[in-house]
């Protein structure tokens, strides 16, 4: 489906009516939205003419789009959302969310550190001893040690303090240009940073006044990996109860290479949103959990640095009673840079978890309530259907003919479709059954695909054009299986690209030379392409030629005057 400016009317009517609404809704996402539901086959324009849309069609479908986005029980929209959340979820990544926290960090710091250096050169008492306070308020947001309000954690702050700059010192500092200052003033809240944070480390420590950012990882993780696998447990559960009863109501025969069933598919499929939804679910979940796993394996490593570095402090306290500060400090600036370390893992963290709600806050409950209903009326109604329909795979596969699609078939090699049956899903419009085997039918294509049987697999070899054909169709013209496939962006991201305008040529430098750098292959301009063409090979094989000649002749001519310079004798002319 082209770049049209009926999907661009419809988008625009979906703003004023979502402001009519008082919904905040992104604009992107409502270009989104029209794009790829337009495309899917139970609730798009696959069958109306962009060219000469009918009004009927039109507001139909945009009603059908509002409608969906205010019901939280709408299985399509649930899946574009947590696709969204998804895609927009930029704070799922470590860097990211390290340059963030750091940049906004800075910035609240700003104020605090421009106090602290405006204290003029001749300081009094007084003032010296407000520019103290104040360093140690500074010390304590910058390592996150706790309240800056708490006075027993700014006492110990200020016992640290002391142990590295004095009064003396004090004066010293304030004598120092500012960007000196700043640059020790930033050495000394990592050192004095560091002797909190050791004074304060094993069991012993103050754990009323100061915050332990290990203490608080053992408790993030804990609860983290308790609610990830709470809510996957509750996906995976519903996906079986799902995907039982749909197995419940079809009968696929591979020896006969047939379908049975009695209720139409246009009711399994009803069933069948809610089984997309629920492992789009446990897709993002996984996701997100294997982001949360990373960032696990990085804080047991930087605890290990915590410990190695405490322990070497020990070792070096223990062995003397009075230390040089060039020998000790290094270690309270390296705990430091620790600590900001599993600082920064802990805010990841706590990023992860907050995408984790928002996507679990768009499956509600109410979901699985009303799942399990479909399910009681679907078995109700089955039972009440005598006679079963029994249709041929290839007449299921000859189904599909007549449905349209620009997505590209090489763009299957970017989704994971091997945990599903590729041939239940042909011949069944898009049903979700579990796979067993994996085979890989294209050779030129790296394509995994899922089937519940080898003999599944044997079909779909034997009859790979017709199956091929099919399976393009049936997941791209169904919004819930390009989004469960990952699919949603290569199918419309042609769309959505800009329009590239080819800039004019430009004649301001009095040295161009024209007609090189283009690229004009239209009719009237075929005869010189080629002429030329040839003519440069002539032209390349003619120097090659010239070449060899000169390289032999200079040869013959060394070699040969050599030869006569040694043998030559001159006859002298007899004359008479």
């Amino acid at each position: 489906m082209p770049r049209h400016k009926t999907l661009v009317s419809i988008g625009h009517r979906l703003m004023k009516r979502f402001n009519q609404l008082d919904l905040r809704v992104d604009k992107e996402f409502i270009i989104y939205m029209v794009h790829l539901l337009a495309r899917d086959r139970r609730k798009g324009l696959i069958k109306c003419n962009l060219n000469k849309p009918t009004a009927c069609a039109i507001e139909s479908f945009v009603n059908t789009i509002v409608d969906s986005y205010v019901n939280s029980k709408d299985c399509t929209m649930a899946n574009m959302k947590m696709a969204w959340v998804m895609k927009k979820g930029v704070t799922i990544d470590l860097e990211y969310v390290k340059k963030q926290y750091e940049e906004k960090f800075q910035t609240e710091l700003q104020l605090l550190i421009k106090d602290i250096l405006q204290y003029p050169e001749t300081c009094s008492k007084l003032q010296l001893d407000q520019l103290f306070a104040k360093m140690q308020v500074f010390i304590v947001v910058c390592y996150n040690l706790g309240s800056p309000k708490n006075h027993v954690l700014l006492k110990l702050t200020a016992q640290g303090l002391n142990s590295v700059i004095g009064r003396s010192d004090l004066q010293n500092y304030v004598l120092k240009k500012k960007y000196h200052r700043l640059e020790y003033l930033q050495r000394l809240s990592a050192t004095v940073g560091g002797i909190v944070i050791y004074n304060n480390d094993g069991p012993d420590g103050d754990r009323e006044n100061v915050r332990s950012v290990v203490d608080d990882l053992e408790m993030a993780q804990k609860n983290t990996e308790a609610a990830f696998a709470a809510s996957m447990g509750k996906a995976v559960k519903m996906q079986s109860t799902c995907q039982a009863a749909l197995d419940e109501f079809i009968h696929i025969d591979h020896k006969d290479e047939t379908l049975t069933y009695r209720l139409p598919l246009e009711h399994l499929d009803r069933l069948n949103q809610f089984s997309v939804t629920y492992f789009m679910l446990h897709r993002c979940l996984t996701t997100l959990n294997e982001h949360y796993q990373k960032t696990v394996y990085l804080i047991e490593v930087e605890q290990k640095r915590y410990q190695c570095v405490i322990c070497k402090i020990d070792d070096t306290l223990s062995m003397r009673t009075a230390i040089d500060s060039e020998l000790i400090f290094p270690h309270f600036v390296y705990l430091s840079q620790v600590w900001g370390n599993l600082n920064n893992f802990l805010n990841h963290i706590v990023e992860l978890n907050k995408l984790r709600e928002q996507v679990e806050a768009l499956v509600v409950d109410d979901l699985m309530t009303l799942a399990k209903a479909t399910i009681a009326e679907l078995q109700a109604l089955n039972k009440r259907i005598k006679k079963p329909k029994v249709c041929t795979f290839e007449e299921r596969m000859d189904a599909v003919k007549e449905l349209q699609t620009d997505g590209n078939f090489c763009k299957l090699n970017k989704a994971d479709i091997k945990e599903f049956c590729s041939l239940a899903m042909c011949i069944t419009n898009g049903l979700l059954m579990p796979a067993q085997v994996t085979r890989k039918l294209c050779s030129n294509v790296d394509i995994t695909f899922g089937f519940r049987d080898p003999r599944y697999a044997r079909f779909a070899e034997l009859r790979f054009e017709p199956f091929i054909a099919a399976f393009r169709k049936v997941v791209f013209n169904n919004a819930n299986l390009a989004l469960l496939f990952k699919l949603d962006d290569a199918l419309i991201e042609q769309e959505l690209q800009d329009v590239i305008m080819e800039p004019p040529k430009q004649t301001d430098f009095e040295c161009q030379t024209e007609m090189v750098v283009t690229n004009d292959l239209s009719p009237a301009n075929w005869i010189n392409v080629t002429w030329n063409a040839w003519d440069y090979h002539r032209e390349t094989i003619h120097l090659a030629n010239i070449r060899k000649q000169q390289t032999n002749d200079s040869q013959t001519n060394i070699s040969y005057g050599r030869r006569n310079a040694q043998n030559q004798t001159y006859n002298c002319r007899q004359h008479k």
